[in-house]
């Protein structure tokens, strides 16, 4: 089951070649800041025409848009409020689903704190992590409810298809509750959840540096 969700979503996210992921990464740096930021100012970092840099950001998945077409998320980060947070440098950001929580520190090498609420019994869950793993948890018995969903989903819209079904539950007295309500869920570990994900952003960005 690992190995297939593994190999799910490192082909939903974008095919990158080496310099796709550099600017992937400095994409990620940039919403670090805590703004969205315009296509014009991402276009002069990355030393492209505003055409050709819409062209490239069109091509790939998971980049979200605010009202006024400044990029304001991609892949799992946000810079507007959901109930999955974390702070990166005293800053606020946000994620697409709890999930994406545990992979923040692979994308910007830090450990960080983070929080989010169970769906279910509405308690706060908190965590601290780092590359290396999930360094503290609180309540200790924190599960992640996942789905497993078609790739062709995943690629048109993956908050939709994918992130709308994924919490932290407190423990698994909460999470069969979630289950209860879900054809095809099931619960997984923080450590699995963390070591899927981490495999995952390894092999996508395999070729930065």
């Amino acid at each position: 089951m690992t190995l297939a969700l593994e190999q799910l979503f490192i082909q939903a996210f974008p095919d990158l070649d080496a310099p796709a992921q550099q600017q992937a990464l400095q994409l990620y740096q940039q919403l670090a800041k805590g703004k969205a930021i315009s296509v014009a100012a991402l276009a002069e970092q990355w030393a492209l025409t505003e055409a050709d840099t819409k062209e490239l950001l069109d091509s790939w998945t998971g980049v979200a848009f605010n009202q006024k077409q400044a990029i304001k998320g991609f892949w799992g980060v946000d810079t507007q409020a959901t109930n999955h947070r974390f702070y990166l440098n005293d800053t606020p950001l946000y994620t697409w689903c709890a999930w994406d929580l545990l992979f923040m520190p692979h994308i910007y090498k830090q450990t960080i704190k983070a929080s989010t609420v169970c769906p279910i019994s509405e308690q706060i869950i908190q965590l601290t992590i780092s590359e290396k793993g999930i360094e503290t948890v609180s309540p200790s018995g924190a599960l992640i409810t996942f789905i497993q969903p078609e790739l062709s989903a995943l690629k048109a819209n993956v908050t939709q298809s994918f992130c709308q079904y994924i919490f932290f539950v407190a423990s698994e007295a909460e999470g069969e509750q979630w289950k209860s309500k879900q054809d095809n869920g099931f619960l997984m570990t923080m450590h699995d959840g963390f070591e899927l994900g981490k495999k995952i952003i390894q092999t996508v960005f395999k070729d930065a540096q």
